[in-house]
Formats: C-alpha cells, structure tokens, sequence
C-alpha cells in the first residue's frame, strides 16, 4: 500500500532508484522561514530586544513544516496497532519513516536497520551494550578520540577498554595518532567511534578515511553524527546514481570506506519530540539481547522460554514515540527539499564572517584553525583576555538577549585541551542554524565591542 502523505515526497523514485528533491531558489530570508521562533521578545540592560538563538549545537528550533506536520496528525495519535483506520496509517508512517532516514544517510536498505531512541545519548549506550555482549569474556578495546562529546566517551569509558586518539595543536583529530594506535592494538580493536563533526570548534572529521583505517585493522566504525547529519550530507555507503552531487562531501568509494553504525538526535536536526536513531547491520544487532526490556518485542513468552522479535521491534520496548518519528521524517524531508549545497553553501559563509569579525576584536582569543575553514561547520568557540567565561555568557544574554553555550559544552577533555596553560574555565560558544543572519551577528560584535570598551 502506498501513500501520498508529504512525509513520503522526500524522495523522487527514478527507474528503481532514488535521488533528494532540490529547490535551488532559497534566500537567506527563506531559509529564515523554514524555523519557528526566531523574534522572541526578551528584556535586557539594553531594553527589550529580540532574542537571538546562537545555540544550535546543543537543540536546534523546529521547522514550521515539522510543527504543520504534527498538528496534523495528533488528533490521529494512537499507539502502533492495526486495531482502526487511523492506527493503522499512524503504524505505516511510523515503519516508513525508518526508510526515509536510511535513504537520509545512503545507509544499506537491505542489511542495516534504524533503531529509534529517546537521543543519540541512548543510541549509543545501546550500541556499547551490543558490543560488550559480543564480546562476554573480556572487556572488548574502542578506540575513541578527545574530541568527542561526553556521549560518545562514557559508554566507551564503563563498559569497554578505551584508548583516546590525541588531537593537533590547532584541534583537529591527529590521523597520525589514529593510525598508530590501531597498528599498536593490531587486531585487538573491536571499534572505532568518532564524532561526524566536533561541537566545540565544529570540525568535520574524515569518516570515511577513518573507516578504511578501521576496516583495515579489523575493526568497526561508528559515527556519532548529532552535530553532522544538520549540516553535511552523509554517506554510509556509496551514492547509487551520479545525479546526486558528489562535490559536497566526500563519500566511500568502496565496501571498506562504509560506515558501519551511526547515530543522531532529531533535536539538533530541527525536529521536537527527543527522537534519535542508531543505525547499522541488523544481523548483528540481531544476535544479542536489547538494552531495555518490556512489552512489545516479544514473539512469544512462557514461564519457561522467551522470543524476541528482530531488530529494530527488540530494541524499542514499550509505546513507540510515533509523533517524534513523523517529525524527524518531515524534518529530513524539510533538509532535503532545501538542499544540502544551499545549507553548507550559507553556513559556511555565516562562519566566515563572523570569524572575520571577531578577528577585528583585539582581545578576543579565537579557538582553532581561523584561516582554513572548508573542514568546519558553523561553530565558534572563543574567550575574551582577562575575563570569567560566565561573566561574558551572562554578559551577552542580560544585555544583548544574545542565547548562547559556555563552559565544557559537554566535551570535557577536549575543551580542557584547548585552554591548557590559561586561567579559564571554558569558552564561549557560538552556534549558528540555517535560518541565523549576519545582522544577528552585527549584534554580538556590537555587545562584545561595547563590552571591552
């Protein structure tokens, strides 16, 4: 049965195949369109202002198409069932939606699965749970980096054997040091896991090179895509048709530059309702028990002898959140529909002015490479000489109604290498959406000049 729900006109179906639906007529005043909430009053030493959101990073704001989408449907709301008409399309949305986010991210539409989370947090911690019963008799060796986002360290860090990969001076990843500790654990690496891009300074990290170094010393890769899948295009596998534009970000040439697992968050990819997603071989995934247990993954139970349905049913116990899936699906569909070269094209002219700006600032001390930016998405970290990372926080929010991060931004032990040797605490973030316009920018140099006056 098919249907012809907007969720579904993501994807054109051409000859069996399949390629993103392009409008290449976007403005920025367009793009500004696409969220909700983009002029909040707010009161400030300054007066009443319009808020600015400049914290992305950490929860983006809905797209208007997500929030149509679910007004639409929540008088249809019932748990997945085939007990009524309405159930039964609300439980076909909700399996179909898992194809449109493979197709999202080129993932294998045969072998790998999409299993919905509360996050990418939980996403992963059933991931580290998959592979620590793979591996009973001993603590299996990930190899993960210092620049990762505590999400993407914990699991590893309490249940497996961990190894860091270092970072350079300027806050990349060291592929050197990646290379040396898989030929120093030869074998022994069960997996390699990375962030897609970083959430500090916003660098991309080449996954797919990382990959083949993986697969080449026997192990997996998993990608921790929250602060990616909003701003690049991913490939978990190679791209099927050449109509789809290879120029925007690099993707695997062959079977072992795939990505074996990844996962986001629906709430940095302009969608409510705290969805994520894992994604990866469901064979696998198949072969051990879930991380949580309840009512619905069971084919049958006696007192003696329990079956479990297959991923992705064994992993998602309880009431499904149907509406946190129809808002991702619209999401993705809002991205595609937008274009990935229009997004990375505008953000990445965002960064560069504002970099540009804030070099104009003489006390503002700038993190990570400021010159070369094509391998970052728009995230800025900063400090200002001789003051309290809190107090410029505060500062920019209580005058400027200017919304941002500050402190460890949840990355701990690559935030502390950034400001090794000086007296702060943290930084000051930056983090920029689609919908974010340099006359928003104009106002954090404005404050930050004011600031030092």
């Amino acid at each position: 049965m098919s249907y012809s729900l907007n969720i579904y006109k993501m994807i054109l179906i051409i000859n069996g195949d399949y390629m993103p639906i392009v409008d290449y007529s976007f403005t920025a005043n367009q793009l500004r369109q696409l969220v909700m909430d983009t002029h909040s009053l707010i009161p400030t030493g300054e007066g009443t202002l319009n808020s600015i959101y400049f914290d992305n990073a950490a929860t983006t704001p809905p797209f208007a198409s997500v929030i149509n989408e679910i007004n639409k449907y929540t008088p249809w709301y019932k748990y997945v069932s085939k007990k009524s008409i309405k159930a039964k399309l609300i439980s076909a949305m909700y399996e179909e939606s898992r194809k449109s986010i493979k197709r999202f991210v080129n993932a294998d539409m045969e072998n790998d699965t999409v299993i919905y989370t509360k996050n990418t947090t939980e996403a992963i911690n059933i991931l580290s749970d998959v592979l620590t019963q793979q591996y009973p008799d001993t603590k299996p060796l990930v190899i993960t980096t210092y620049m990762e986002h505590m999400s993407d360290y914990l699991p590893w860090k309490f249940r497996c054997s961990c190894e860091l990969v270092n970072v350079t001076q300027d806050g990349r990843l060291s592929m050197e040091d990646l290379e040396n500790k898989l030929k120093k654990y030869a074998g022994k690496v069960k997996l390699v896991a990375v962030a897609g891009a970083n959430n500090v300074i916003g660098y991309v990290n080449p996954i797919h090179e990382i990959a083949e170094l993986a697969h080449k010393h026997g192990a997996k890769i998993f990608v921790d895509a929250a602060q990616l899948i909003q701003h690049r295009r991913i490939y978990m596998n190679s791209p099927k048709l050449s109509a789809i534009q290879t120029d925007e970000y690099t993707y695997p040439a062959n079977e072992i530059q795939k990505i074996d697992y990844l996962a986001f968050s629906a709430h940095k990819t302009y969608a409510p309702f705290f969805t994520g997603a894992l994604i990866g071989d469901k064979t696998v995934l198949n072969q051990v028990n879930p991380f949580c247990f309840g009512a619905g993954i069971t084919e049958s139970v006696t007192t003696e002898s329990v079956v479990l349905k297959e991923s992705p049913v064994r992993y998602e116990a309880g009431s499904n959140n149907i509406l946190g899936a129809i808002a991702l699906a619209t999401a993705i569909q809002t991205i595609e529909q937008t274009g990935f070269n229009i997004i990375q094209e505008y953000e990445a002219s965002l960064l560069t002015y504002t970099i540009n700006q804030l070099k104009q600032i003489p006390d503002v001390i700038l993190y990570g490479d400021t010159n070369n930016t094509k391998d970052r998405i728009p995230i800025i970290s900063f400090n200002i000489r001789n003051m309290d990372t809190e107090e410029v926080a505060d500062y920019l929010l209580d005058n400027f109604g200017l919304i941002i991060k500050h402190g460890l931004c949840g990355s701990d032990l690559y935030v502390k290498k950034l400001i090794e040797g000086s007296t702060f605490s943290g930084v000051v973030r930056l983090s920029f959406g689609l919908y974010n316009q340099t006359y928003e920018i104009d106002r954090v140099i404005t404050a930050l000049s004011k600031l030092l006056l």
